[in-house]
């Protein structure tokens, strides 16, 4: 389980620097952005899906499974909003 973790760490933060490093080379003050709470809050949402393809447990994750069941929100919508 200790392993799976490390691995999980990892990839969170080779994804975190990956994203910076793209909004670094189209012209954004990266020291900027990951001082946003959105930035914080996006960077939970990158753990909460690295956690889940681990199968890894993520009380975040489990919260809002929660939340949405009891706002009777449909987490299966497939559709493309682009």
């Amino acid at each position: 389980m200790i392993e799976r973790h490390k691995k999980s760490i990892k990839c969170l933060t080779d994804t975190t620097e990956y994203i910076l490093h793209a909004m670094s080379k189209n012209g954004l003050n990266t020291e900027q952005v990951s001082s946003l709470p959105e930035f914080r809050i996006l960077v939970h949402f990158l753990k909460i899906i690295i956690d889940g393809e681990m199968n890894l447990p993520n009380k975040l994750s489990d919260q809002i499974k929660e939340l949405c069941e009891q706002l009777d929100i449909d987490m299966n919508n497939n559709k493309k909003y682009n």
